[in-house]
Formats: C-alpha cells, sequence, structure tokens
C-alpha cells in the first residue's frame, strides 16, 4: 500500500487512521475468503499427499508378493557351522544330507632361498610370472633388481594373472613368497626367466620342466565332500550345483564323521510376507478413515470428508480383497483361507491358526493365492499403480488443487493492487477536504 503521510493539519481529523479503517473494511472480508479458501485446499493438498504416501508403501508391499518365489524360500540348517553353512534357492528340495568335509581347497605358495636382505641384488632380465593360463611379463632392471624390487614389480604389474609376493624377514635371511590368489590345482603358480645377468634363475619355478629354485611350501589343493557317499570335488569352498538349490560354504573338516545339513520350507518368511501385507493395509485403512472421518464430539471433519475420489479408491480396494482367486488348481481362493480375515472397522487381522495349516499343508501353493495372474497381491498392486501414475486421479486431483491455490495467490495479489489504489484515492480525497476546513 502507498505510505501515509501526516494529515489533518487544517481539520484535526486523524486522517490517516480514518483512511486505514475504511481500507481495512473494504480488505479484511475478501482477505478472509480467500484465506479460507487456501487453507482448505492447503489441507486436501496435504491429505492428497498422505493418501499418495500410504498407498505407495501398501503397493511396494504388494509387489513383493507378486512373485511366487518369494514365498518358496527355503532356510538350511547346518548341525556345524564351524564346518560348513549353505544357503537355498526356491529349487531347492527340503529333505536332510550327510555331509563329510574331506579336505579343503586352498592355494599354492612358493617360497625362495634365503637372501642376506630383502636389498640383496637378484638380478635383471623378464621374469615369466603365470597363473594357470594366464600370464605376465615383468622387466628387471638395474633399476628394481633386488629382492624388495622384484616384489614390488610383481604386485604393481597391471596385468598380473593374481600371484601376490611378499618378503619374510626370518632369523636366517629373507624370503620371497609367491601367493596364487585362486585355489584348488587347476591353476598352479609358474615362474621362469629369460635375459638379463642370469641371476633370476633363482626365482624359476617350472616342475614340469625340471626348474624347482622356489620350494612349494603350500601345495594347491582342491576342495573334496561327501555328500550321502558321494564324493564331490570344486576347486573353491563355495560348492554350487551339488545339491540342488543349495550353496555350500566349507570352512572346517569334518575328520571322518558326517555332519547333517537339513533344508526345509522357511515358513517364517512366507509368514513375514502376509504380516507385512495386513500391516500394510491397514496402515492405509487407518489412513484412509482419518482423512475422511468425522468427530461428532470435537465438531471437527477431515480434510476429505465426502470426496468421491478418496471414496472411489477405498470401494474398489474393498472389493478387489472379496473377489477370489480363480485358479483350480490351489486349495485357496479367498484370503479367510489362509486366515487373513476382515473385522468390523475394515481392517485385516490374522488367525494365526488357520494360517500356520495353510503353510504346513500347502506350503508350495500357498504363494498361489497372491502371485497369479488374478492373485491379490497382482490385481491389488496394479490397482495402486493406477491411482499413482503421474496422470493418475490422485496427481490429477493434486495438480488441480496447486492450481486453485495458485489462482488464490493471485487474487491475494490483486486485492492488494486494489486496496492500495484505493488508499491512494481516499488520502487524496480526505487531503483536498482537510485543505478546504483550513481556509
Amino acid at each position: 500500500m502507498a505510505s501515509i503521510v501526516s494529515t489533518g493539519i487544517g481539520s484535526g481529523l486523524d486522517i490517516s487512521g480514518i483512511v486505514q479503517s475504511l481500507v481495512a473494511a473494504e480488505g479484511q472480508p475478501v482477505e478472509l475468503r480467500i484465506g479460507q479458501k487456501e487453507a482448505r485446499a492447503q489441507s486436501k493438498l496435504s491429505a492428497f499427499g498422505s493418501l499418495k504416501s500410504a498407498l505407495s508403501d501398501f503397493r511396494d508391499k504388494l509387489d513383493a508378493l507378486k512373485t511366487a518365489d518369494k514365498f518358496l524360500t527355503r532356510k538350511a540348517l547346518s548341525a556345524n557351522e564351524d564346518i560348513f553353512t549353505a544357503t537355498t534357492a526356491s529349487s531347492a528340495t527340503p529333505a536332510k544330507y550327510d555331509i563329510e568335509v574331506v579336505q579343503l581347497a586352498q592355494s599354492q605358495k612358493l617360497t625362495s632361498g634365503a637372501f642376506a636382505s630383502s636389498d640383496d641384488v637378484v638380478g635383471t632380465g623378464t621374469l615369466l610370472v603365470g597363473l594357470g593360463a594366464a600370464t605376465a611379463a615383468i622387466e628387471i632392471t638395474d633399476q628394481n633388481n633386488t629382492l624388495a624390487g622384484i616384489r614390488d614389480a610383481i604386485n604393481e604389474k597391471l596385468d598380473n594373472p593374481g600371484v601376490a609376493a611378499t618378503i619374510v624377514n626370518a632369523t636366517n635371511g629373507s624370503y620371497l613368497i609367491l601367493s596364487s590368489d585362486t585355489t584348488g590345482t587347476a591353476s598352479p603358480i609358474t615362474v621362469t626367466q629369460s635375459g638379463g645377468d642370469g641371476g633370476l634363475s633363482a626365482l624359476e619355478y617350472d616342475p614340469l620342466n625340471g626348474l624347482t629354485s622356489l620350494t612349494e611350501s603350500i601345495a594347491a589343493q582342491d576342495a573334496l565332500v561327501r555328500i550321502d557317499g558321494l564324493d564331490v570335488v570344486s576347486s573353491t569352498n563355495s560348492i554350487e550345483g551339488a545339491i540342488d538349490g543349495v550353496t555350500l560354504e566349507l570352512s572346517g573338516i569334518t575328520q571322518g564323521a558326517a555332519e547333517q545339513l537339513l533344508v526345509e520350507n522357511d515358513e517364517s518368511a512366507a509368514r513375514g510376507l502376509v504380516e507385512d501385507f495386513v500391516a500394510s493395509y491397514n496402515s492405509l485403512i487407518s489412513t484412509l478413515d482419518g482423512l475422511t472421518d468425522y468427530d461428532a464430539e470435537a465438531l471437527t471433519a477431515g480434510p476429505l470428508l465426502g470426496d468421491a475420489t478418496v471414496r472411489g479408491i477405498r470401494d474398489q480396494i474393498r472389493r478387489e480383497l472379496s473377489t477370489t482367486v480363480q485358479d483350480v488348481n490351489s486349495p485357496f481362493s479367498a484370503l479367510s483361507d489362509v486366515g487373513i480375515e476382515t473385522q468390523l472397522d475394515g481392517t485385516l487381522t490374522l488367525n494365526d491358526t488357520v494360517l500356520s495349516d495353510a503353510l504346513q499343508n500347502e506350503f508350495v501353493k500357498f504363494g498361489g493365492l497372491f502371485s497369479t495372474s488374478d492373485g491379490f497381491a497382482v490385481r491389488l498392486y496394479d490397482l495402486a499403480e493406477n491411482y499413482l501414475r503421474t496422470d493418475g486421479i490422485i496427481e490429477t486431483r493434486s495438480e488441480g488443487l496447486k492450481t486453485q491455490i495458485e489462482g488464490l495467490n493471485d487474487q491475494r495479489d490483486s486485492l492488494n493492487e486494489k486496496l492500495a489504489s484505493l488508499e491512494t484515492r481516499l488520502l487524496r480525497q480526505f487531503n483536498a477536504l482537510d485543505s478546504l476546513l483550513a481556509q
């Protein structure tokens, strides 16, 4: 608004106060209407944001239930986890197995002869370090021809096939140690040399060709495990595929005695999925009720009371819950068949006895109630996804409310301009009157 100048000198009237009162009387009713409309629009916009968040959480929980494999989880129990542990896939079959770990896979390690110190000069030339079929040519010159220099050259070689070099400074000298990063007998270490002054021959190792300057301190070894008396050999201590759907991780030797592996249905995992579904649905219903309820005692209404969009969403979700699954191969067609029951307030509850019976007796077919083409999770996920699309009803309503709020802000700006003009006009008129009275 225009600034108020000192007025009323001629008449003694409080022209400034009179003008402010007239302007306020003109603007306050309109400002109040705009503010009330804006508050309602903001409240509804926030309410749709809460609804979108609750629907998103519900959809995410449903996403996990859409896949049958999520319900077919198996668990593996090792009788001695110091010897082995196991993980399972859905393809694993519940059964018991006797596991005997005869030997663990280990990597090869070679040791050089003793040198006076790590600064001793070994020689120059080209070292060809191999691991199985992979090799790397390492140039040793006068700048890196010491034991420490050769160690660093091996470790820093970009195409090193997987051989690590270290130095052990023992009582009787320094030793170069070469270690493979690969277990099993399929990839032995070889070291040969060529060119230079011939000093690198002290580091050669190729037994098939009679070169044994290095000593094999640890031999490469494959893992050997007996599963129900049947031998399985592996180059690593992770054995996958020997038992369908089961991966064994070996860590110790059974010393001639077998330990038991038990593979069974993971009913607790399936139960957890159902519990998450019920909790998320109830949270959604709680959100919907909070947005649409009327508190008769406090005389307050939810921001979306009577809103047709919210009512339509709630009614459609409830219809889907009561629509049975048409799968002739499944013993379940309704949620109540697996213990999910609807209460009077519209929320869900779990009948633990019915749920346990369903999981114990029909574990393989249990997930079909949710994951078949017309399963509950599939249908409800599609419904929630449809509501949450960028061009869906919730986003459309939200954008409409944002546009309404922008329009109300424009009205407020227009009102302020109008009141500023009115203030200027009234001041001019009252000041003219004041001049006349002064004369």
